[in-house]
């Protein structure tokens, strides 16, 4: 019976068996896919994770280009800068005019010899061009009432200490002792060069700033004190090498306008004071005079100020720059050492700052 069921229903049995033949097979595949199906969807699962942390680097560098330009700007303006201060310092310094980057070495008896003449010659250029000195007590009453004129003394001009006199200065002391009569020497010759025929100019007082132990002990009234220069200078940091002179002295206007007007770098005004001269205005009283249209004298007419001195005492605070520590060139070279840069930027900064020779020296080293 079941082989004629069998035969008379082969579509039947044929539909049954592959339907188990699908789903056996269909069975083995959804095993299969499961595994295949976790598998992917820990694949997906860690490239997602891996994805979000790639945006978060990438915040980072968001707006990168654009900082990226700004800071090429700033490089230009910062290397704009350093060309602007290295014409500036040089500019300052003037070393082909000035005394400090031209002075040869001398012996302290050569230097000695030096300031011994430059009294007499600083004296004669004084008295040959209309300056004189403010005079001390230089009159004595004898016994029998006269006056009598005390000898004539030489001007310090500042080295009054040295006049006959020469400690033993160390050769450093004596070579910025030497410099310094140099650079008062060019002051008083200013100071003559601004007088005329008509007029006088009174030096008053020449002060300068010690250079050394040794000077310290015998400079004497000629020394300026630092309360006059405190927060006047332009040597702000120890970069900056000057010396400091305090000139004073009586004149018309004119001459002061003259004397500043010589003050070219290396030599810088730092301050200025003006005080009117004593009995600078005198006031004379005149008569009352008849008022030509009536005829009538004119009551309370007051004294009329008759300007017969128009001198002032100017005292200037004079800074002479002798020397500026700007090596760019070490700078750089140091902080590429211990750091790096981007090669491109680097060559611009050098190009733009006047610095393009220093690139080559850089690529040998």
């Amino acid at each position: 019976m079941s082989v004629n069921f069998l035969k008379q229903n082969k579509f039947f049995v044929i539909i049954n068996i592959l339907c188990v033949l699908v789903f056996s097979c269909l069975q083995f595949v959804s095993c299969n896919s499961e595994e295949n199906l976790e598998s992917l969807i820990s694949s997906i699962s860690s490239e997602s994770r891996k994805a979000d942390s790639q945006k978060a680097d990438l915040l980072l560098y968001e707006g990168l280009a654009e900082e990226s330009k700004a800071a090429m700007e700033d490089l230009v303006t910062l290397a704009q800068v350093e060309k602007e201060q290295h014409r500036f310092w040089n500019t300052i310094l003037n070393a082909n005019q000035n005394i400090y980057s031209d002075w040869k070495i001398k012996s302290p008896e050569s230097i000695n010899a030096d300031i011994t003449r430059l009294y007499s010659n600083l004296n004669d250029t004084c008295k040959s061009n209309n300056v004189y000195f403010e005079q001390s007590a230089n009159s004595a009453i004898n016994v029998f009432g006269n006056t009598k004129e005390a000898p004539e003394k030489k001007y310090g001009f500042g080295l009054s200490s040295y006049d006959g006199f020469w400690p033993s200065f160390s050769k450093d002391e004596a070579q910025l002792l030497g410099i310094q009569s140099k650079i008062i020497a060019s002051i008083v010759e200013f100071l003559a060069e601004s007088s005329d025929s008509k007029h006088k100019i009174t030096l008053m007082q020449i002060l300068r700033e010690s250079v050394g132990k040794e000077d310290s002990q015998h400079i004497a009234s000629d020394i300026l004190p630092a309360m006059q220069t405190r927060n006047k200078l332009i040597r702000f940091n120890e970069g900056i090498k000057s010396f400091a002179f305090l000139i004073k002295f009586k004149s018309h206007t004119s001459h002061a306008r003259s004397f500043i007007n010589q003050l070219r770098p290396p030599f810088l005004l730092r301050d200025l004071q003006v005080n009117r001269s004593d009995n600078a205005f005198v006031s004379t009283s005149r008569q009352a005079e008849p008022n030509p249209f009536t005829n009538e004298v004119q009551a309370n007419q007051q004294p009329l100020p008759i300007v017969q001195n128009v001198e002032s005492v100017f005292t200037l605070l004079v800074e002479y720059i002798y020397e500026v520590d700007r090596d760019f060139e070490t700078f750089i070279t140091d902080f590429l050492k211990n750091e790096k840069v981007n090669e491109d930027a680097l060559s611009k900064f050098l190009e733009i700052s006047g610095n393009s020779k220093i690139r080559s020296k850089i690529n040998k080293n």
